[in-house]
């Protein structure tokens, strides 16, 4: 078959006719010098003749239902001799199947291997043209006729049969993708045969005319089928748009349409055949060895397609591939790299259910695939990273500082290791500094033998990094820029003398920083191959650099928590040796106070005792008794013992202070070694406060104290009457301090659903709202608030003593306070189950 045929007649004007692939393919130039190449391959070296080619590929036309350039082979075949006659019983034999035996029953008759071509329209011709056909339509005796045509034919001339039956189907997949175009070439090749109609013999243009009505039909059929495609030109027009490649396939896996993605795949896709045939017809295969007899041909189907294995999936078993199904399959470029396409598909199925047919998509996933491939090995790399990360000691002594060296050493070869797998660099080198001299203190080389580690480490260990780099790079550096050093340039001159011995070209440089300090350098080198970073590379040896930082204070933290557990320790150990003292001390200072306190007592007694008898022995009315006694009371002795109980008054003071004191760390003690005992009974919550209040009342008598229960009947709780006691007396004794001593106090005891509150009102200064919390704490004295009455001494233990006792009670206690204007002490108590009394 030409590329191109002049068609001329004496009696007609003449002019160009195209072949329908040229037509089709035209606006895309790589394709169609594909195919002419292999047009031209199979011209020079197919052993078919080229009229039995051509007369194939108008029958093939026809049989198949592609109508488009009918008319066009109609006119090659008219010029090539034929006569019309003969063209219109080639286009309808054989009709049916007595004929298509008939024809099998002359090839099985033939004893040997052709050897030379029989005559054109002989019926020999005939049956191999059947022959021929039936290899590419459906049929029962397709098997049949390929072994007699294997039989008959020589392997060569097999082979080239095949080839041009598999360049047949490539030029129908054009027209039929672009039926537009070839419809132009089929129409202006219909009026050419018109005007040769005229110039005919009438028997031969009663032939041509029957010929040209048989194609007419043939082209009102696809007219009718246009319209059809007219309903599937929405869907047509969104596969065409689709980006990946759509491939359609009938039931006997005959590649039926493709769109414009899959049509630049298809030379990938579909084997070389021509190429093949060149080789079989030379006699060799594609390994280079000689063809054997008998060698099977198969290969040269397009059963040989990539696709092959998902569509018989599909076909023969009903799969859908689809997801995580998808094929991989690695196909090789005509520039001999590999590309890989994946492809998923499902079978189409008729109104029955049953398989017409398939469709598979196929995408090309190399950079993808590459990608993950990456992605999986970097991904893997980090999680070994991370693993190495969190290995922390979990011991609780800390380690020594060899052990902590040496452990982060191998995490920064691990590290380092790793890094190199994902990077494939040669090299990666971590350097930890000192905090303060930026002195190298921790050295890890991978990609090195022990000996040039050594040798780095001897260079390296304890110099400072002003020692390898100038200060313009080290200010870079400490800004958290990465810098490549190229050590081939002159100013890097003593950097190159000093790894000499490595071979290194290039070095990138990554600080590794710490909350804006520099703690060491990452380093990654490619020995000495040239090496360009890309973005994705630069980011990942930036992030292990990060981690390696990490590393670096991971030691430092070690090393703080070490020292943190020693602290933690001794305070532990003071804190229980300070417990013990204050229980010590409690209860060595209360002994001698409460003998000081009583002694103090019985001095005032006596003193008391005594003055009364010396106004009794004294009790004379005469002028001379009154004036003596006058001289004695006058005397400086005597002066000074009657001041005597007022002392003792003031000690006796002092030392109900300090016992109130000594109680406080008493109760702390208590209260930190969990041992404060209660006595709880149920009790008249009313009466409790009662006392309290009237106690007060009567050792504070200048004070306005005032009381009000605001409940009728009794209040029951189950609680420790002393210890209620002391936590209200605590309330008052802090409101008598510091409130106005001409300003009243008030006491109020109320009940609110299952709890009882009490309160205790003063209109002292207050008590700010940033320190209302904090009052409550241990050993805590809000500072700034002036004592209005008693000693300012405390030791801030009151009121953290009264919420324990409170809460050991199941209670709460609180504080409403404005500055300027009073507090409100409060605690708020459970009421006492009432239990039911049996009936009498």
């Amino acid at each position: 078959m030409q590329s191109s045929e002049s068609f001329t007649n004496s009696s007609v004007d003449s002019f160009e006719l195209l072949p329908p692939y040229l037509a089709a393919a035209g606006a895309e130039p790589l394709h169609f010098e594909q195919l002419r190449r292999q047009e031209q391959i199979i011209s020079d070296t197919s052993l078919l003749p080229a009229p039995f080619r051509a007369r194939l590929f108008t029958l093939l036309t026809y049989q198949r239902h592609v109508p488009y350039c009918l008319h066009y082979l109609l006119a090659r075949l008219l010029s090539q001799g034929q006569r019309a006659a003969a063209i219109a019983a080639l286009l309808q034999e054989p009709a049916n199947d007595e004929e298509r035996t008939v024809q099998l029953e002359l090839l099985a008759a033939q004893t040997e291997p052709l050897q030379s071509w029989p005559e054109p329209t002989s019926a020999l011709e005939q049956a191999l043209l059947w022959a021929a056909v039936a290899l590419l339509l459906p049929g029962e005796q397709t098997e049949q006729a390929r072994l007699e045509l294997r039989r008959l034919l020589p392997s060569s001339t097999y082979a080239s049969l095949q080839a041009f039956l598999s360049f047949v189907q490539t030029c129908h997949l054009w027209i039929i993708a672009y039926p537009e175009r070839a419809h132009v070439a089929d129409e202006q090749a219909r009026q050419y045969l018109l005007q040769l109609l005229h110039g005919c013999e009438s028997e031969e243009q009663e032939h041509l005319r029957s010929l040209l009505e048989r194609l007419g039909s043939c082209t009102d059929e696809a007219v009718f089928r246009h319209e059809l495609e007219l309903y599937r030109r929405r869907l047509r027009a969104v596969l065409e748009a689709i980006g990946d490649s759509v491939l359609l396939y009938d039931h006997r896996g005959r590649l039926v349409y493709v769109n414009a993605v899959a049509r630049r795949l298809l030379p990938l896709l579909l084997p070389d055949h021509a190429r093949r045939a060149a080789l079989a017809s030379a006699g060799v295969n594609d390994q280079g060895g000689a063809v054997e007899t008998g060698e099977t041909a198969e290969a040269l189907l397009l059963a040989d397609t990539p696709t092959a294995a998902p569509l018989q999936r599909i076909l023969q078993q009903g799969y859908a591939i689809a997801g995580e199904q998808a094929v991989d399959i690695n196909i090789k470029l005509t520039g001999g790299e590999e590309a890989i396409f994946s492809f998923s598909g499902a079978p189409v199925r008729s109104s029955r259910g049953q398989i017409i047919g398939a469709i598979i998509i196929g995408r090309e996933v190399t950079a993808r695939r590459r990608l993950e491939q990456r992605a999986h090995t970097a991904l893997s790399a980090l999680l070994a990273m991370a693993e190495a990360l969190v290995q922390v000691d979990d011991e609780p002594l800390p380690l020594q500082e060899s052990q902590s060296e040496g452990q982060t050493r191998l995490i920064m070869l691990r590290l380092g290791e790793l890094t190199r797998q994902v990077l494939g660099c040669r090299r990666v080198a971590m350097l930890g500094l000192e905090r303060e001299t930026e002195r190298v203190q921790h050295v890890a080389v991978t990609g090195v033998t022990p000996q040039q580690e050594r040798r780095w480490q001897e260079i390296v260990l304890g110099a400072p990094l002003s020692a390898f780099l100038n200060a313009a790079l080290l200010e870079r550096l400490r800004a958290g820029e990465s810098l490549l050093i190229d050590l081939e340039a002159p100013e890097f001159g003593h950097l190159r003398r000093q790894v000499r011995s490595y071979s290194v070209r290039a070095l990138l440089v990554i600080p590794m920083c710490l909350r804006e300090r520099l703690i060491g350098i990452f380093t990654v080198d490619y020995g000495p191959e040239e090496h360009s970073y890309s973005p994705d590379e630069l980011a990942l040896a930036a992030a292990v650099a990060r981690m390696a930082t990490l590393v670096l204070e991971r030691e430092h933290l070690l090393e703080e928590r070490a020292e943190a557990r020693a602290s933690v320790l001794a305070l532990r150990e003071a804190n229980r040796r300070m417990d013990e003292f204050i229980s010590f001390a409690s209860h060595e200072l209360r002994a001698p106070l409460t003998v000081l306190k009583a002694n103090a007592q019985l001095i005032k007694r006596l003193l008391q005792k005594a003055s009364a008898l010396g106004r009794d022995l004294g009790g004379g009315s005469s002028s001379e008794d009154s004036a003596d006694r006058s001289t004695l009371q006058a005397h400086p002795v005597l002066q000074r013992l009657a001041t005597i109980p007022e002392l003792l008054d003031r000690s006796i003071a002092q030392v109900d202070l300090l016992d109130r004191l000594v109680g406080d760390l008493l109760d702390f003690s208590r209260i930190q070694s969990e041992t404060l005992q209660l006595v709880r009974r149920r009790l008249d919550l009313a009466a409790i406060v009662r006392d309290v209040v009237q106690s007060q009342q009567q050792v504070h008598p200048g004070r306005d104290i005032r009381l009000s229960v605001e409940s009728a009947s009794e209040v029951p709780v189950e609680v420790d009457a002393a210890r209620i006691s002391q936590v209200l007396t605590n309330y008052l004794l802090n409101a008598i301090r510091y409130a106005p001593p001409d300003r009243p106090i008030e006491v109020r005891l109320r009940v609110e659903g299952q709890r009882a509150r009490v309160l205790v009102r003063d209109e002292g200064p207050g008590v700010p709202p940033e320190l209302q919390q904090r009052i409550w704490e241990r050993f805590y004295r809000a500072p700034g608030i002036p004592v209005q009455e008693g000693s300012p001494v405390g030791l801030g233990l009151g009121l953290h003593i009264c919420r324990t006792i409170i809460q050991l009670h199941g209670g709460e206690v609180g504080l409403e306070s404005l500055p300027g204007q009073g507090a409100t002490f409060w605690f708020a108590l459970p009421l006492a189950q009432v239990s039911e009394k049996p009936d009498g």
